[in-house]
């Protein structure tokens, strides 16, 4: 199968070349992988180093003035969406896979058991490396079924939301003839889109998914989402995502309990910054 590969940039010149690596170091066919870089027109010398990265893969360099992170996204999706038999996913500028076989174990969950969405666990790490959280995904519905530790759903109960589950952005890798069927980004969220983009993605009544809990994404702490100075902001999004999925998906008599789902959501992150289990 063939990847297209996400990454949003902006000023990233400090980070980039670790999300390259990461990338360039899988032990997947480099033809097969396409690397899209979506750059904001940085000022740094963010372009100047992806354009001299040496590498098999294909590499496009998109890079002008944009209004943010989930402009870059709905960039890379219409250029995505209707390449066949690709898998999708969105590696920012300041991410790593966990490790050099990620692709080879996501391209044969695709293969074996013809899912439309695989995900893992995610790990949030320092400046040092060191990690800080441990996003453990597993969903609490039961799984429609078990092979070798991977967990196959045929679709999501409105319990998993209701008790604030998502799945983290970074960790999905989606086929791109099910990306086709998701609507883009709403980019009047600039933190927390990718939570509305991700409920409206799971809730699918015909999605397929297969969770590993593995790690295979480590994201650097410190992102547009987890800066202190934007907590209420993204709280405030939250809560009129949550509102906004109740009222569209005509659960109108859940909507007056949106904030029970904002605080359960805050909730269940807490566990994560105590995990001591490193799953790579």
């Amino acid at each position: 199968m063939n990847f297209n590969i996400l990454t949003a940039s902006y000023n990233s010149d400090k980070t980039i070349e670790k999300t390259f690596i990461s990338l360039n170091n899988q032990k997947y066919n480099k033809k097969k992988i396409q690397w899209l870089v979506l750059d904001g027109e940085s000022e740094d010398k963010s372009i100047d180093l992806v354009e001299n990265f040496n590498t098999e893969m294909k590499k496009k360099i998109f890079s002008e003035k944009d209004e943010g992170l989930y402009f870059a996204y709905n960039k890379g999706i219409n250029l995505s969406k209707n390449n066949e038999d690709t898998i999708i996913n969105f590696l920012d500028s300041d991410n790593e896979y966990a490790n050099e076989n990620v692709l080879s174990e996501v391209s044969e969950i695709f293969k074996k058991f013809n899912v439309d969405v695989v995900f893992s666990d995610l790990i949030y790490t320092n400046n040092k490396g060191k990690i800080i959280r441990h996003w453990s995904s597993k969903p609490d519905k039961k799984y429609n079924s078990k092979y070798d530790n991977i967990y196959l759903y045929n679709n999501f109960r409105l319990k998993d939301y209701f008790f604030g589950w998502s799945m983290p952005l970074p960790t999905i890798f989606i086929k791109s003839n099910f990306l086709r069927k998701v609507e883009l980004f709403d980019t009047n969220y600039s933190i927390a889109s990718d939570y509305d983009w991700s409920l409206r993605m799971s809730f699918d009544k015909d999605i397929k998914v297969a969770y590993i809990p593995k790690v295979f994404v480590k994201m650097k702490l410190g992102g547009v989402s987890n800066r202190i100075s934007n907590l209420i902001k993204i709280k405030k999004e939250d809560f009129k995502i949550i509102q906004s999925f109740y009222n569209h998906k005509k659960f109108n008599y859940l909507s007056m309990f949106s904030f029970v789902t904002l605080l359960l959501k805050n909730i269940r992150k807490l566990p994560q910054f105590f995990i001591k289990k490193n799953n790579l």
